[in-house]
């Protein structure tokens, strides 16, 4: 049995827009079988605008089954030193040129052609990415105030800050700290920021939240993060004792200091986004004659894989499912398998295999309510419950592994020179679960070059390769 394989999760479509139009060139080819090929195009990635910092795609149209390409992208058709990926992401350096990008197609037996794609507009002005700042600190009196700014994409080279009073700049207030007037009480407080950074648009960030100077808070402690920072935890921020006691609270969480979309309760449980990320929270109160306050928590350790794990059992024993404290919780898990060969069962309760698999690099597996008992081998290492966001997406693969479709590898065409050793053939599965055999939408043995279609289509939203590495190229 080939060391094929399975697996899967949920599906996120990668963004698309603008196709640019060609003008193709006639290939040459030295066998009877040219190398079939159409021009290139620039898919630009998120928005139809060819901006700086936003990634571009080179698209490959239709070529020969199984044909791999290098890649040369161009400014005003000026070489780009180092841009020879697939996708490329314009610098200040490129702004207001217009940028192509040509292929090289080659597979053996073929003559190699060369493509090369029209040319973009000129390569616009970035543009921030910034969330509203918020106000740190009690507004009374005497007290300073401190601005947090979110992280913003990409980050800024120049921040500078402007300090507002019921709608009117306050002169000279210019820096991330302000402290409060007597004459102030009442009034209300905001800040805004000017972000600027070469070969991006200036950008002036819509204003703060408004605090309210009013009396002092004899008691305004920093919020306090409790619970387990793993990845399907939830974790509680207590607000502390205040005096008096404000009539209202809101809280807002961040991942790596960016706010998190809804995160805004008391409560919030770490996703598969989270992980390897600190989590912070800003508790933000009123009371009237008190005015407005808002305090930050200390940020938490990096955020853990999830706790729900296990493996091998010490003497080779399979371990029962869903059996407290010491089953296998049925759910979808992933391990980082090493050199393998890594192997899996799934058992009915006779002790018959209900599915099985085995195979190097990274594996995915689920286990289901009616399985009676799992077994895996040591050179499995660790499963942990596998979230979607846990692993970043990419457009490549390792020689041997599984991916979820959509997560960890886009959607798109993908091409694969052949195997890695010479004479042993390399085999691919498309799933739609991980769950073994069942699972299996299509396979392929893989002897030469090849090009295959992941997107998604006929349920299928796992990948597995052993053999060989492949690329996306469109």
């Amino acid at each position: 049995m080939h060391p094929l394989m399975r697996r899967l999760s949920r599906a996120l479509a990668s963004a698309a827009a603008l196709t640019l139009l060609v003008t193709p060139v006639v290939a040459v080819a030295a066998t009877d079988d040219p190398l079939e090929s159409s021009t290139p195009t620039i898919d630009p990635n998120i928005s139809e605008l060819v901006r700086v910092g936003e990634t571009l795609r080179a698209r490959a149209g239709t070529w020969t089954s199984g044909t791999t390409f290098t890649y040369q992208w161009f400014a005003d058709g000026e070489p780009i030193s180092g841009a020879t990926e697939f996708d490329f992401r314009p610098t200040a350096a490129e702004r207001a040129k217009r940028l192509t990008v040509r292929l090289e197609g080659s597979r053996e037996g073929y003559t190699s052609v060369s493509r090369t794609s029209g040319a973009t507009d000129a390569v616009e002005w970035g543009r921030f990415a910034q969330a509203p700042p918020r106000i740190l600190g009690v507004a009374t009196p005497g007290a300073t105030l401190t601005v947090f700014r979110p992280s913003a994409v990409p980050a800024p080279d120049s921040v500078e800050y402007r300090w507002w009073l019921d709608g009117e700049r306050i002169r000279g207030a210019t820096r991330t700290t302000l402290t409060v007037r007597p004459e102030w009480r009442g009034h209300l407080i905001s800040v805004r920021m000017y972000l600027t950074k070469p070969g991006y648009l200036g950008r002036l960030v819509p204003p703060s939240a408004g605090v309210r100077v009013g009396g002092a808070y004899s008691m305004s402690p920093n919020p306090v993060i409790f619970g387990t920072k793993r990845v399907g935890s939830t974790l509680t921020a207590t607000r502390g004792t205040w005096s008096p006691t404000p009539s209202s609270f809101s809280f807002q969480w961040y991942s790596d200091g960016r706010p998190i979309s809804g995160a805004t309760t008391s409560k919030y449980t770490l996703t598969g986004s989270d992980y390897q990320k600190k989590i912070t929270v800003i508790v933000r109160t009123y009371r009237a004659g008190w005015g407005t306050a808002a305090r930050r928590s200390a940020a938490t350790v990096e955020v853990l894989a999830s706790a729900v794990r296990w493996q091998a059992d010490d003497l080779g024993r399979p371990l029962s499912v869903g059996e407290e404290p010491n089953g296998v919780v049925p759910t979808t898990y992933i391990a980082q398998a090493g050199s393998g060969p890594c192997v899996w069962v799934r058992q009915r309760s006779d002790g018959t295999e209900l599915a099985r698999d085995e195979g190097s690099g990274q594996r995915l597996f689920t286990v289901l309510p009616i399985d009676h008992s799992v077994w895996t081998n040591h050179l499995c290492g660790v499963w942990v419950k596998y979230y979607p966001g846990m692993v970043r997406t990419s457009y490549s693969t390792a020689a041997h592994g599984v991916y979820v479709l959509g997560d960890h590898l886009e959607y798109g065409t993908y091409s694969t020179t052949g195997p890695v050793v010479a004479g042993e053939p390399c085999t691919y599965t498309l799933s739609e679960g991980f769950y073994g055999e069942p699972s299996v939408v299509s396979s392929g043995v893989v002897t030469e070059p090849t090009t295959i279609r992941l997107d998604g289509s006929g349920h299928a939203y796992g990948f597995a390769t052993a053999g060989c590495a492949w690329q996306r190229i469109d």
